[in-house]
């Protein structure tokens, strides 16, 4: 990854849904088979992927960020996508997550022009969603998700991931049926039921996964 200095985190246990369950052999099935390329590999895996950046991002690693579910960067980020600046064009799937994150306007900025930008702008436009001070930025990522692996149903992240990626490409009427489909599934599980129990004892869940 070119100029990409950071993490990714897997924020939630091993919790395979019905719709996005990990085969036999590990092998990642896509979340859509509209996103079986390699570079959509992040947004596949049922767990959260949290980007911890701590430094300037430029053309190939700009590129692979845009597929974290999750970015929070260093107040000393920036961000530029460079390629007009070298005579190319957006490369791997960019100039299709690129707009879904900061909006058609935004994206013919960056990409047009391949001018870089400091933290706040890429926060303002929706690049990334949290900017935090440099010296704080690994605690702050490893909070995130400590708090998305101990207050959240792994069971319900990994559908919810599936359902938000996925229902990019299909309509309003489709993506209603499958959430009322996916919401009748949820009501016999394990985590439902821990989620109700420990809501009403007033503790923290102990989910499963199942």
């Amino acid at each position: 990854m070119d100029n990409l200095r950071g993490i990714q985190s897997g924020a939630t246990d091993d919790a395979p849904s019905r719709s996005s369950e990990r085969p036999a052999g590990g092998e990642i099935r896509p979340t859509h088979p509209a996103l079986a390329t390699a570079y959509a590999y992040p947004v596949n895996v049922p767990k959260p992927v949290i980007g911890a950046i701590n430094g300037p991002v430029a053309g190939l690693g700009f590129t692979y960020m845009l597929y974290y579910d999750l970015r929070i960067a260093s107040d000393r980020a920036r961000f530029g996508t460079a390629f007009a600046r070298r005579g190319l064009v957006a490369e791997h799937g960019s100039s299709w997550m690129l707009p879904r994150l900061v909006g058609m306007a935004n994206a013919c900025d960056l990409l047009f022009s391949g001018r870089m930008i400091d933290a706040p702008e890429a926060l303002a436009m929706g690049l990334v969603n949290r900017v935090v001070p440099h010296d704080e930025l690994l605690s702050h990522v490893y909070d995130v998700a400590t708090e998305l692996a101990t207050l959240s149903s792994p069971r319900a992240i990994a559908v919810m991931k599936r359902m938000l990626y996925g229902h990019q490409f299909t309509d309003l009427a489709t993506a209603t049926a499958d959430a009322d489909a996916e919401m009748l599934a949820s009501f016999p599980t394990e985590d439902f039921r821990e989620g109700v129990k420990s809501f009403l004892e007033r503790r923290p869940p102990r989910f499963t996964g199942r």
